[in-house]
């Protein structure tokens, strides 16, 4: 198909593009309005040799001992397990269901010994609360004595949502209405052809068969003159 032709199909068929897009973004937009916003709160805590070591070789085995990555996820994978839910529950005194539902993460950045711990929920003091609660568990567990826990960058509640993102999922709409649009404006041309041609078609059948009967007709013979007198 040739760029005339295409853009052709479009101005011929405008008004698909414009109601398929309109359709959509409007749709989004409903959607983003019902939704309730998530706000996410997180944690950073700190993983380093302890206070109690005084042995220069244990400092050293423990500081090896972390950066190996297997110790911080070991860790990590603990803030998130069903019992520091449900510590975190009651001394929150909240069901361990809305714990749960905070849907707490921890996220260890390469080449640290830091661990970010996250917790979402429709109340940002309650995801802060979740966040710090867990952190402070942390703290307190003892690591076999030779790894400690410090909070360096404790929860606060956040002002704004994670989700929904009004601006990013109205451009998603806007984009995925446009190309529904032209898929059916160019829907509509090849179906508005098919239609063109089986008119066509019918023309040339009655065309052809008219000659066709025509022809049959002089081939029959014309009854002969009576000579009856």
């Amino acid at each position: 198909m040739s760029l005339s032709t295409f853009i052709r199909v479009l101005i011929r068929n405008w008004w698909l593009v414009v109601l398929a897009t309109a359709l959509t973004v409007g749709s989004t937009a409903v959607f983003v309005l019902v939704q309730k916003p998530v706000y996410q709160a997180s944690t950073t805590v700190e993983l380093k040799p302890s206070v109690s070591l005084e042995d220069p070789n244990q400092i050293l085995n423990t500081i090896n001992a972390l950066t190996r990555r297997n110790v911080i996820n070991t860790i990590a994978r603990k803030a998130t397990s069903m019992s520091m839910h449900e510590e975190v529950a009651q001394q929150l005194g909240v069901p361990v269901e809305a714990v749960l539902a905070a849907q707490v993460r921890t996220i260890t950045p390469p080449e640290t010994n830091l661990i970010e711990v996250r917790a979402q929920s429709a109340d940002p003091v309650f995801a802060a609360a979740v966040a710090n609660t867990v952190a402070r568990n942390m703290v307190g567990q003892d690591y076999e004595k030779v790894i400690s826990v410090e909070v360096i960058d404790p929860a606060t509640p956040p002002t704004s949502p994670i989700a929904p993102q009004p601006m990013r999922l109205l451009t998603l709409g806007f984009v995925f209405g446009l190309i529904l649009g032209v898929a059916f404006a160019f829907l509509e041309h090849v179906l508005q052809g098919l239609r063109t041609g089986a008119d066509t078609s019918g023309v040339m059948i009655g065309a052809v068969q008219q000659p066709a009967l025509s022809t049959v007709e002089a081939a029959i013979p014309s009854p002969a003159p009576s000579t009856e007198e």
